[in-house]
């Protein structure tokens, strides 16, 4: 069986986790197996760099280190987590994933596409 990517994504408060225990509950039942996963996040490497971006401490992060460190993360992520899930065949769910990266930190943070 071959794995899949689905990505949710929406503002705060959007139900973005509640969809994805949903999703994962219900495809689990089904018999297909699931990862669940976060971005940025899902390693412990890309884990702590998402501390980092949540609490760059009393220096201001630049937009520009900001969207590298979320590359960082993701590249991690991929490699660690997600690209040997889905060569196992298994479903990868992530809370979150490109499109947020559009958003956050292009469109609201100001580095141009």
């Amino acid at each position: 069986m071959s794995g899949r990517f689905i990505t949710l994504e929406g503002g705060e408060g959007a139900g973005k986790s509640s969809n994805l225990a949903w999703l994962a509950e219900r495809l689990r039942e089904a018999g297909v197996p699931v990862t669940v996963t976060r971005e940025p996040g899902g390693t412990d490497l890309a884990e702590r760099i998402r501390q980092v971006l949540l609490d760059p401490g009393p220096e201001a992060m630049d937009d520009t280190t900001e969207l590298l460190l979320v590359f960082a993360a993701r590249a991690q992520h991929l490699a660690a987590l997600i690209r040997p899930a889905l060569a196992r065949g298994e479903w990868v769910i992530s809370d979150r994933f490109s499109d947020s990266t559009r958003v956050y930190q292009s469109v609201k943070g100001g580095v141009s596409q």
